[in-house]
C-alpha cells in the first residue's frame, strides 16, 4: 500500500537551520569554558594549602599550674606500731612442790585483792620431812633424859647436859614450823583486778616457782610502742600523739606519751615509750594499735608541694617559677618532707609562684600559660572572670600538733 503525503510528511527527520547548528556550538563552548574555570580554581586552591602547610606553625604556650610558695609551720610525723599492755602485772608462782588442790578462777574473772585465787597442797616430801623431823625430836628427847641421868650420877660433867638441851629446843622449833605449815598453800590476789592467764588445773603436780595464774589491772593500760634509734631523741614526755586502732578502724584517737624508757633496747636499738589514750574507750590487752608522733617541725618555712620539684638526670633539684610569662628554673635546696609537701631552704622566696603541674618538660626562660589565667593578666581569674588570688598550698600535718 502506498502512503499518502500526510504520512511521508510525518516521517520525514527535521532538518536544522543554520542558526540553530550555531547557537549549539556557543552552548558546548559555554559549559567547556565553565569547567576549565572551576578546574583552574581547584587547583589553585590545592597550590594554595601546600603552600600555607609549608610554612611555620606557631606552637602554643605550654599550659602551666602554679601554687604560691607559703610561709607556714611544717610538721613531719612518723606512725609508730604497738599494742595495748597492762603497766600492772600480777605473776603467781607456786610456792613449793605439790598438787594442785584448787583453782577457783578462769581468763577473764575479776577479782578482788585478798580472794583466794589457786590452793598447792601439801607433796608427799613435805610430809616425809615433817616425819623426820618428828623423828629427830624424839630422839633428842630420849638423849637429853639419859645425859641428864649421867650428870647426876656424877659421870658426864654439867656442860654436857646444856649441848644436849640446846639441840632438844632446835628439833622442837623445826617440827613446830612444819607443822604451822601442814596446811594447802593458798594463794591469793595481790590486789583488784582482772585474770588474764591461768596456766594449771585442779589435779595438776607443780614444781616449786611453778607460774601458775596471772592478772593484770585494767586502769594501767597503756599503748606501748617501740621507736628506732634515729627518731628516739625526738621523743618526749608530755607529748600529743594521735592513736588509730585496728578495733576500731573508723575512729582516731587523742593520746599522750606519759613515759620515755631511759636507754634503747640492746638487741633491737629501739626506744620504748608508752602512751595513754585521752577519749574514754575500751581496750583489750594485746590491741594493734599505730601512734602518729611528730619528730620534727620548721617554724616559718617556705613550704611548696613535692609535686614541685623536678630532679634532674644529674641528681640536682629544681623548681619551676612564673616571672611575668616565663618559666624560670631555680635550683633548690630542700630541708624536710611531710605530709605531700617540701620545705625550701633556699632557692624559692614565699610569695612566689612555683610551677606544680606541666613543668616535665619546660626549658628554662621557655614562655607559659597559666591555667585559669586571661591573656595579659597577672593573676588567675576566677569563674566571673575577675582576678582571684592565687591560693597557697596548705601542708597537711600528718599527725597531731607538736607540742
Amino acid at each position: 500500500m502506498k502512503k499518502t503525503g500526510t504520512d511521508q510528511l510525518h516521517l520525514a527527520k527535521p532538518q536544522r537551520s543554520p542558526r540553530s547548528r550555531s547557537l549549539g556550538v556557543l552552548g558546548v563552548l559555554a559549559r567547556a569554558s565553565f569547567w576549565g574555570c572551576t578546574c583552574v580554581a581547584l587547583l589553585a586552591a590545592g597550590c594554595g594549602k601546600k603552600l600555607e602547610a609549608g610554612a611555620p606553625v606557631k606552637k602554643p604556650m605550654p599550659l602551666v599550674q602554679v601554687v604560691a610558695a607559703a610561709s607556714r609551720d611544717l610538721t613531719k610525723t612518723m606512725t609508730f606500731t604497738g599494742s595495748v599492755e597492762p603497766v600492772k602485772v600480777a605473776r603467781m608462782a607456786s610456792p613449793a612442790e605439790g598438787p594442785i588442790v584448787a583453782c577457783s578462777v578462769r581468763e577473764g574473772d575479776p577479782v578482788k585483792r585478798g580472794q583466794i585465787l589457786v590452793r598447792v597442797g601439801r607433796s608427799r616430801i613435805a610430809e616425809t620431812g615433817l616425819e623426820a623431823a618428828r623423828e629427830e625430836l624424839r630422839r633428842q628427847e630420849a638423849e637429853s633424859k639419859r645425859v641428864e641421868q649421867l650428870v647426876k650420877s656424877g659421870s658426864l660433867p654439867g656442860e654436857q647436859l646444856d649441848i644436849v638441851r640446846a639441840g632438844l629446843k632446835q628439833a622442837e622449833a623445826q617440827v613446830a614450823a612444819m607443822e604451822t605449815g601442814a596446811d594447802d598453800y593458798a594463794i591469793a590476789a595481790p590486789w583488784d583486778g582482772v585474770v588474764s592467764k591461768v596456766w594449771i588445773s585442779e589435779g595438776n603436780y607443780v614444781a616449786p616457782r611453778a607460774p601458775l595464774v596471772e592478772l593484770y589491772e585494767p586502769a594501767s593500760l597503756v599503748v606501748r610502742i617501740s621507736i628506732p634509734e634515729q627518731q628516739a631523741l625526738a621523743i618526749r614526755a608530755n607529748q600529743s600523739v594521735g592513736v588509730a586502732l585496728d578495733a576500731y578502724p573508723d575512729r582516731r584517737f587523742d593520746g599522750r606519751i606519759v613515759r620515755v624508757y631511759p636507754e634503747l633496747e640492746r638487741t633491737t636499738r629501739t626506744l620504748t615509750a608508752e602512751a595513754v589514750v585521752s577519749d574514754d574507750v575500751r581496750l583489750l590487752s594485746g590491741m594493734f594499735a599505730r601512734v602518729d608522733v611528730a619528730v620534727q617541725t620548721l617554724s616559718n618555712a617556705v613550704v611548696v608541694p613535692e609535686g614541685a620539684l623536678v630532679v634532674l638526670p644529674d641528681g640536682e633539684m629544681v623548681a619551676f617559677v612564673v616571672e611575668g610569662e616565663k618559666a624560670i628554673r631555680r635550683s633548690i635546696k630542700t630541708s624536710m618532707e611531710a605530709g605531700g609537701f617540701l620545705a625550701v631552704a633556699s632557692g624559692i622566696q614565699a610569695g612566689e609562684r612555683v610551677i606544680t603541674r606541666g613543668h616535665d618538660a619546660l626549658k628554662d626562660g621557655a614562655p607559659v600559660k597559666v591555667m585559669g589565667r586571661k591573656q595579659g593578666s597577672d593573676s588567675p581569674t576566677g569563674p566571673t572572670g575577675a582576678p582571684a588570688p592565687v591560693k597557697p598550698g596548705k601542708p597537711v600535718e600528718t599527725g597531731g600538733p607538736a607540742s
